[in-house]
């Protein structure tokens, strides 16, 4: 006698086992192998891709092969000074935008904003143009796009929109008509002060600011102090952080002395890292060769 467990009977496969490997687990690893080859493809090919590539994918892809060519379209333009000069991408760009009017709400969303971001101004007329009648849904990114462009010939248009039920509609008119920093929209920002919608008056405070206009400075004060957020617990860390470093950026703007007092403050004693360096740069930067860069941060987000 041993003490040595002893070893059962090893089974027999049963023939649902079989058909369940064969038909089921190998063809779903084949198909999980093919996505990962083609995802690792698309990959390498966007990271190689010209802005023309992007424009060709918009205008022959695949519904999804548009939008997602329109974005990463949006995103390089910002840093891409050449191709932005290129006549006969410019002409290219407003063609697609133009035949874009029925498609995917994205890929209209993220040309517009792709537009803007080249900061081009012969994309204005074409955005301008079909503003009035566009898509509820589009008209936010046209506006944005305006905004980037900083075009005073867009004003008058923009200005219609302040009064917009939509309140995102009028949240980016609010931020474009402070990038294009126009004197004659300061009366109509400051009924923006007003508006129902708490991130509105914010931001109108914020444009207003980069007019030289300290109507909202009580804003500006709450929003660098940070303790309005109590009050708004769906607006999390990150988006806490970054309002109150735009709300410095704009109040150094209007060279305020109460203001003034209140970002030394934070530069001195804020338990925040991010507030602190940002009230420490600024403070670095009153004077006038520094007020572009400024309204460019904030432009930027």
């Amino acid at each position: 006698m041993t003490d040595r467990i002893p070893i059962p009977n090893k089974p027999e496969k049963s023939i649902a086992k079989v058909l369940f490997h064969s038909f089921v687990v190998i063809p779903l690893l084949v198909a999980v192998s093919f996505v990962f080859v083609y995802s690792l493809f698309s990959l390498l090919t966007y990271e190689d891709a010209t802005p023309y590539d992007y424009l060709n994918d918009i205008k022959i892809g695949g519904a999804t092969k548009r939008w997602q060519s329109a974005y990463e379209l949006s995103k390089i333009l910002s840093n891409s000074d050449e191709i932005s000069k290129d006549d006969r991408f410019i002409s290219e760009m407003i063609n697609v935008f133009e035949q874009s009017k029925h498609d995917d709400n994205r890929v209209r969303q993220y040309i517009a904003l792709a537009m803007g971001r080249t900061g081009t101004h012969r994309f204005i007329d074409p955005l301008l143009a079909e503003i009035e009648d566009e898509n509820t849904e589009n008209i936010p990114s046209i506006i944005r796009a305006l905004g980037l462009l900083k075009s005073g010939r867009a004003v008058q248009k923009l200005k219609l929109f302040l009064d917009h039920k939509d309140e995102n509609i009028r949240l980016q008119t609010v931020i474009a008509l402070g990038n294009i920093a126009d004197p004659s929209v300061i009366e109509s920002l400051k009924t923006a002060l007003y508006d129902k919608q708490d991130n509105i008056r914010w931001d109108a405070a914020v444009s207003l600011a980069k007019l030289g206009d300290n109507s909202g400075r009580d804003i500006l004060l709450e929003l660098m102090e940070g303790k309005i957020f109590v009050n708004f617990p769906e607006v999390n860390v990150q988006e806490q952080d970054q309002a109150r470093i735009i709300a410095i950026r704009a109040g150094i703007l209007l060279n305020d002395s109460v203001i003034n007092k209140k970002i030394e403050e934070l530069a001195d004693k804020d338990g925040n890292i991010a507030i602190r360096k940002t009230a420490m740069e600024v403070l670095k930067t009153k004077n006038s060769s520094a007020e572009s860069q400024i309204k460019t941060d904030i432009a930027n987000g």
